[in-house]
């Protein structure tokens, strides 16, 4: 019975460490929150989320506290009615060995999409339904485009559990009522809902183990677009809607939306140190303006360091200290020449631009061997931030 008040008081403990954590970083939640959240409700919400999810407290801390930050930032709570917080699994290579990480990520609900969009006050109502198959057969479902576009759905009351199974449903859509009575329809046809799908970290098909021992081995699809289909499947085209509504580039994007101050807000939360140079290669790479690199395979976030102007140098001069620190370390193994560089910068382009999906293209980019220059890797980093943004913005 002695040993029971101890046991309590570790699992309490990271508990109250992301407390104060919490309590310190009050004056950077609001500076972002809506004047109708407070820090202090914020946290609470916070914490009870975390209680209800202990896995939470043990996954990547920084990525947890940037996941907090975005969600201040679009003004919900992550109570899963707003938002949620969501782990993934996710591996990085550090040396030679792969190292698997637990990191969150922000996700906002469909209940909290609508209410950004009508925070608005421009759009009144917004609604997102999803169709089944047999509503289209029996003509319930009725949608034509052109000069006079018609949308009409007269869901059906008497489906059977066969046929509002998740692989009856065809199509989902969004409809937008502005203030002036005019609306706005989006509609998203199952192919093109399952290519967001095959974005997903964990809900994507078809995905093998790349790495270690399992290599080959199949990846079974977890997560909400295995359990909640339909209420993703109105998610994802209510997200893709609100990039045509007004406001909406304030309120969805949150891939690449505001990075440099949840990162910096973060780094105040964590009363980290100025970060060392970032490393060379990253699991995945968004850049924005200001120097500032979000890992998006892992979210984690690293200041890079400022430029600085140098006397240039030839390729050839740049491939030299490399040699020669090489050398010094007793490494055996021939250090890349500028042709090597050329070659596999090359060779990765061309993988990177025929890449499927998302998850393949990190993967391709984690591969990419060290030793390349700066110009090799910023080349590198600007086709692997262009193919990433063109999946992004297909969803």
């Amino acid at each position: 019975m002695a040993s029971q008040p101890a046991a309590q008081g570790e699992s309490r403990a990271p508990l109250a460490i992301l407390n104060n954590q919490l309590a310190k970083g009050a004056d950077q939640f609001k500076m972002v929150l809506p004047q109708h959240i407070t820090p202090e409700a914020f946290q609470r919400t916070i914490l009870t989320a975390v209680q209800a999810d202990p896995a939470l407290l043990d996954a990547d801390r920084q990525s947890l506290l940037l996941a907090c930050m975005k969600a201040a930032q679009d003004g919900l709570l992550p109570d899963k009615r707003e938002a949620a917080f969501v782990i993934f699994s996710s591996s990085k290579k550090e040396g030679t060995a792969w190292v698997k990480t637990q990191t969150v990520q922000y996700m906002p609900m469909v209940y909290g999409l609508r209410k950004k969009i009508l925070q608005s006050g421009v759009v009144k109502d917004i609604t997102a339904r999803v169709v089944y198959r047999c509503e289209l057969e029996s003509g319930a479902f009725i949608y034509e485009e052109g000069s006079e576009a018609t949308l009409r759905h007269r869901p059906s009351m008497t489906l059977t559990e066969q046929q509002a199974a998740d692989s009856e449903i065809i199509a989902a859509y969004s409809i937008a009522t502005f203030a002036d009575g005019t609306q706005s329809v989006e509609v998203m046809r199952r192919f093109e809902i399952n290519k967001v799908r095959q974005a997903s970290q964990t809900g994507a098909e078809g995905q093998e183990v790349k790495f270690g021992t399992d290599k080959g081995k199949p990846i079974a699809p977890k997560g909400p677009w295995v359990d909640w289909f339909p209420e993703q499947a109105k998610k994802t085209v209510m997200r893709r809607h609100s990039k045509t509504l007004p406001m909406s580039g304030d309120l969805l994007d949150v891939e690449a939306r505001d990075e440099e101050i949840s990162a910096r807000s973060v780094q105040a939360v964590l009363a980290a140190p100025v970060a060392e140079p970032m490393p060379t290669r990253l699991a995945a790479v968004v850049h924005d303006n200001d120097g500032v690199i979000l890992d998006v395979g892992v979210r984690e976030t690293i200041e890079v360091e400022a430029t600085v102007e140098k006397p240039k140098q030839t390729r050839k001069a740049k491939a030299e200290p490399a040699a020669k620190q090489a050398e010094a370390a007793g490494n055996a193994e021939r250090p890349l020449t500028v042709d090597d560089m050329e070659n596999i910068e090359a060779r990765f382009t061309d993988r990177m631009k025929k890449a499927m999906d998302l998850p393949s293209l990190n993967n391709i980019f984690v591969e990419i061997p060290d030793g390349l220059d700066e110009e090799n890797m910023d080349r590198l980093k600007a086709v692997f931030t262009a193919c990433d943004k063109a999946f992004r913005d297909a969803q």
